[in-house]
């Protein structure tokens, strides 16, 4: 079976996206396996997409060696690299806010709006002083979204006396507190970004990505055991961390050298059954 060439990427809004492609896999993944994202998801997304034309030159060899059963999940590499990044970036512009610019600007225009109209009420002395008093009238979103929330309630109680007194209509003041409220339920899940659904989503593509290319390292480790250089087709993903090595990253990389290894020796032995004393007799022949 040819490997899937996904080409240059499709700039076309309506087009499938890479995560689109894989979403049902990963919302089939269970959510007590799922890795903790202690990589950078960029970086390690890189390393997989620089390994994945090295990996394919080995592709025969392995179809050759364990079969196209085997072999097919790592035609998709380049696929999941591209999801696992997509949804790093979309769970990123949340977290810094960029997709609640819209209803941030909404809800300080409607502030400036309400607080218009309210200090005109005072000042015809159908509110009391204290309703503008009391606003933080500070920068924020939480602070936007309290003044919001203040001046609708104090619009609300007093709307059979002030209605006919001004320009704004309760549907207004309604659409306001609804705003506010919206704002403040999506700061609220930016600042829990653990439990967001972009967070989760984007951890279920990088477990997808990691688990999906430790597949095919173990393979290319199987492959040029002798050769010596899996780990130049498929160098791990721990490199992205950078040159420095303190001792946690140094301690990381060891680890995973000696899971490798370890992974390494149990393809020798498990990969289609094959005994790791003889790695090309079968199952029964041995037995």
């Amino acid at each position: 079976m040819k490997p899937p060439e996904l080409g240059p990427i499709d700039f076309d809004p309506h087009a499938p996206q890479p995560l689109d492609l894989v979403m049902d896999e990963l919302m089939a993944l269970d959510a007590r396996t799922l890795l903790p994202v202690n990589l950078d998801v960029t970086s390690a997304a890189v390393v997989v997409l620089g390994a994945v034309p090295e990996i394919q030159k080995q592709r025969m060899a392995l179809v050759a060696l364990v079969g196209e059963v085997m072999v097919e999940p790592i035609d998709r590499l380049e696929l999941i690299a591209r999801a696992a990044l997509q949804a790093h970036a979309r769970h990123r512009a949340i977290e810094s806010g960029a997709d609640i610019a819209p209803l941030v600007a909404l809800v300080t225009d409607r502030r400036d709006l309400l607080r218009a109209e309210v200090r005109s009420l005072i000042a015809r002395k159908l509110l009391p002083p204290g309703v503008a008093e009391e606003l933080a009238q500070a920068h924020g979103h939480k602070n936007v979204s309290f003044d919001v929330l203040q001046l609708a309630a104090a619009l609300r109680e007093t709307w059979d006396a002030v209605k006919d007194k001004t320009g704004l209509t309760i549907d207004e003041v309604v659409e306001a507190e609804a705003a506010a409220n919206q704002l403040m339920t999506a700061v609220g899940l930016r600042g829990q970004g653990a439990r967001a659904p972009s967070a989760d989503v984007r951890q279920r593509a990088f477990t997808l990505l990691v688990e999906r290319y430790d597949d095919a390292r173990r393979l290319i480790a199987f492959l040029r055991w002798k050769h010596r250089d899996a780990d130049r087709i498929a160098p791990s993903c721990f490199q992205s961390r950078g040159r420095r090595r303190g001792k946690s990253t140094a301690h990381a990389e060891a680890a995973q050298q000696s899971e490798t290894a370890v992974h390494t020796e149990t393809v020798h032995a498990s990969v289609l059954g094959l005994p790791g004393g003889s790695p090309f007799v079968t199952g029964e022949a041995a037995g």
